[in-house]
């Protein structure tokens, strides 16, 4: 195989720019098949994005037998059942994140593309993006010295929509899996996976203070790295402003960045000197990046940084920091 030919199961708002079309510009790939249970809404997407082939029915996308790879772009309620339609049917998958509703639900997907000696991935794209690289390559140069902790502070204000009673179906536990912190937290505690290797203590809870909706809009809680860095986090959706603001600090200084703001420097500060790092422009399709190592991957040029067993180990956090 020299090229891989994407079905996308979920046509939704995510795919229109952010990931949707880099599989037509990643190198040695296209996509070739769409799905979304609103049948017209799926052949609007396909016409707009000049892909041959829409669906209604996520099974007859994947038995497309021209389909080689299947990226899951449903909510986080549906990746359990449709990963494991793909695995069934001896393919390749790409999943949104969180990879699931639970950690019971991540193992299951990762012992079953084990069995199955099949490759899956998840779009933790901030792990093939510039910036995310640069500190990494940053704190393996030890340009703050050893690390001794790791504070996590995301605050958003609560949004217009949640205010009149309305409930997007990000703060519907039984859609996301829990509150906002599902969607945010968990590419905040996933870079910590990245930079440092696998969170293997953790431990939280999870409140409910405004009232707004059934999902909780609190989150605190203190991790350990399995390499034995400390760290704690804080994440609040119902406060006066919007603050993100993740800093490590080591021997001889710290370092603090956004985890949301893809575009915005990096900040190191040390004793003698305050120093904004600028960062490469991300790409249009942010995805890009990640989904060009998944091709690479699977085509075995490459590794991708971001797999079903990284994404477990999230899914894991993310349950302990909530207490669950």
């Amino acid at each position: 195989m020299q090229h891989i030919r994407w079905g996308i199961i979920g046509c939704g708002q995510v795919t229109e720019v952010k990931s949707g079309p880099a599989f037509q510009k990643a190198e040695n790939s296209a996509l070739i098949a769409v799905m979304r249970r609103n049948g017209e809404l799926a052949q609007d997407y396909a016409k707009r994005h000049n892909v041959p082939y829409w669906y209604d029915d996520a099974q007859a996308l994947i038995q497309n037998a021209e389909v080689d790879a299947v990226y899951i772009a449903t909510h986080p309620d549906t990746h359990y059942h449709y990963a494991k339609l793909v695995a069934l049917a001896t393919k390749p998958v790409y999943c949104e994140k969180p990879l699931a509703m639970n950690y019971a639900q991540s193992q299951a997907l990762v012992s079953l593309y084990k069995e199955k000696n099949l490759s899956g991935f998840c779009a933790y794209y901030r792990r093939a993006l510039p910036k995310y690289r640069m500190i990494k390559t940053l704190l393996s140069e030890q340009i703050i010295g050893d690390i001794r902790h790791v504070h996590i502070q995301m605050h958003q204000k609560m949004l217009d929509i949640d205010k009149t009673g309305s409930t997007p179906w990000r703060v519907q536990p039984q859609i996301s899996g829990g509150g906002l912190f599902m969607d945010v937290g968990s590419h905040a505690l996933d870079l910590i996976d990245f930079f440092f290797g696998p969170i293997t203590q953790a431990q939280g809870d999870a409140r409910n203070q405004s009232g707004k909706y059934e999902a909780d809009d609190l989150v605190f809680g203190h991790f350990c790295t399995d390499s034995g860095i400390t760290g704690t986090g804080f994440w609040s959706f119902n406060t006066y402003k919007n603050e993100d603001t993740t800093t490590f600090y080591g021997s001889e200084g710290e370092l603090s960045y956004s985890v949301l703001d893809v575009a915005s420097p990096i900040t190191i500060r040390t004793k003698d000197q305050t120093k904004t790092i600028p960062v490469s422009k991300p790409p249009t399709h942010v995805a890009q990046p990640l989904i060009q190592t998944v091709v690479n991957d699977l085509l075995k040029t490459g590794s991708c940084p971001s797999t079903l067993e990284s994404a477990s180990r999230t899914d894991w956090v993310l349950q302990c920091m909530q207490g669950r």
